[in-house]
Formats: structure tokens, C-alpha cells, sequence
């Protein structure tokens, strides 16, 4: 794992982010640790600086921010994408590697809804949420049963190819955003079953309005409204039709 790095955007999250870092820096020594404080005003940013990791800043609110700030940081062939609550399991990472490695895939996506859930991590309303938008970026571009999750690993041309075109979103709907331009460029994603905690206080996720804009934007791109973040606009008959020949469901 010495060639991996790991990508951790905060926000408020002194009571989970040391838990965090400490499991990280346990079960993957060699490994390297980027966390982002996007604006915390409790003891998030101070917590990582114990930590010994690698601190950033960034000053635009919202996690698309704070994810492009940690792209262009990454300097090693893989990177592994996680929230800070400590409702991802550390554990896991190597697991979505090990999928990486073996399927030849560029992106492997940690599915909470093919894996075990911790009782009470996801509400009825969200999970009803994320089966349906879910759905939609399925028929709207390729089969996924999570595309809402948080867990993700990417090879290093992925990242660069999205720094590339640019980071449109500034929310939670970067997955969405995220799963779109990677299908659009032709990557190898996959995905893989993953365990799934509880946060140790109320979620930052608005269901309705957050659920919202990722329709939004998984309709955007489909009918080529969506700037790509250099000016060009997708148009939808440039867009690839699904192909399930480019999922391998795990």
C-alpha cells in the first residue's frame, strides 16, 4: 500500500477523523494520508496535525472543493476516497485494491448497498434515496447499485483526467459527477461490496435537497447540458450508451 494515497475532505469532525487516522495509519504504515479541512471551526485540522498527516486547506465550502484540491496533490499511482465520519471502514481500501488489481479496472466503487450495513448507519428515506438515484445513473448511463457512495479508489490517469476536464460540483452530487465523467472516458469501473458504520453524530446530508441535485446532475450530463468544465459543453449524442459489457458486478 506504500503506493497508495488517501483522501480524506472534513468538515466538523473531531469526533470521528482521530478514530479515523489512527486505523488508517495502523493497518496501511507505509501508506500516505491527505486530509482536507474544508472550513472546520471545532478541533478537526488540529486532530489530523497530531496526527502527523499531511494537512491541506481549502477555503471554497463544499466537498467537490475540497476533493480537487486533494487530486492535485496525489502523486502516487493509486488513491483511496473516503469520508471523514469514520463510517467507512479502513479495512475495506484493500479490499477495493485487490479489486482494482485483479479485474484490470481503473475506479472500483465501494457499494453500502450490496454489503453489510451497521444498524441504524442508513435512514429508510436515504436508503430508498440511493436505490433510486442508483437506478437512474443505471439507466442513464451504466449499471451501478451505488453511485452515491463515498469509498472509491482510482488509478493516478483517472485523477489526472478529471483535473483535466474539471470538477464541476461543490456538494454531494461530486459522485454523481465523478461516476459520469469516468464512464464518459471510457474507464473500467467495477464495484464492490463494503461494510458500512454509524455516525457518531446527525448527518451532514440533507436528503431531500442533496438527493435533489444528484438528479440534477445525473440528468444534466445525460441530455448534454452540463458544462464539462473547460467550456465545451456534453451533448448528448456524444455521450456513450450503456454498456454493461464495462461493469463487472461484484
Amino acid at each position: 500500500m506504500k503506493d497508495t494515497t488517501f483522501l480524506i475532505p472534513a468538515y466538523n469532525e473531531e469526533k470521528s477523523i482521530g478514530t479515523l487516522l489512527n486505523d488508517i495509519k495502523l493497518t496501511y504504515p507505509k501508506s500516505k494520508i491527505i486530509v482536507i479541512d474544508n472550513n472546520s471551526n471545532d478541533n478537526t485540522a488540529e486532530i489530523a496535525k497530531r496526527a502527523g498527516v499531511k494537512l491541506l486547506y481549502e477555503r471554497k465550502q463544499g466537498k467537490g472543493h475540497a476533493i480537487r484540491k486533494g487530486f492535485q496533490n496525489v502523486k502516487t499511482k493509486f488513491a483511496v476516497m473516503l469520508d471523514a465520519d469514520n463510517t467507512y471502514y479502513p479495512k475495506d481500501a484493500q479490499k477495493l485494491l485487490f479489486q482494482m488489481k485483479i479485474d484490470d479496472a481503473d475506479v472500483v466503487l465501494g457499494s453500502r448497498l450490496n454489503g453489510k450495513r451497521e444498524d441504524g448507519s442508513i435512514t429508510k428515506l436515504n436508503l430508498f434515496g440511493n436505490h433510486i438515484l442508483s437506478l437512474i445513473a443505471s439507466l442513464l448511463f451504466c449499471k451501478v447499485s451505488d453511485v452515491c457512495t463515498g469509498y472509491w479508489a482510482f488509478r493516478k490517469e483517472v485523477i489526472d483526467c478529471i483535473l483535466k476536464e474539471g470538477i464541476n460540483s461543490s456538494g454531494f452530487e461530486l459522485e454523481a459527477e465523478l461516476f459520469i465523467k469516468i464512464y464518459n472516458n471510457d474507464f473500467k469501473i467495477i464495484e464492490t461490496p463494503i461494510g458500512y458504520g454509524s455516525r457518531v453524530d446527525s448527518p451532514k446530508l440533507q436528503s431531500i435537497a442533496d438527493g435533489f441535485r444528484i438528479f440534477r446532475t445525473l440528468w444534466a450530463y445525460r441530455i448534454g447540458t452540463q458544462n464539462n468544465g473547460n467550456g465545451k459543453i456534453n451533448k448528448k449524442e456524444d455521450l456513450p450508451s450503456p454498456n454493461a459489457s464495462y461493469w463487472n458486478s461484484k
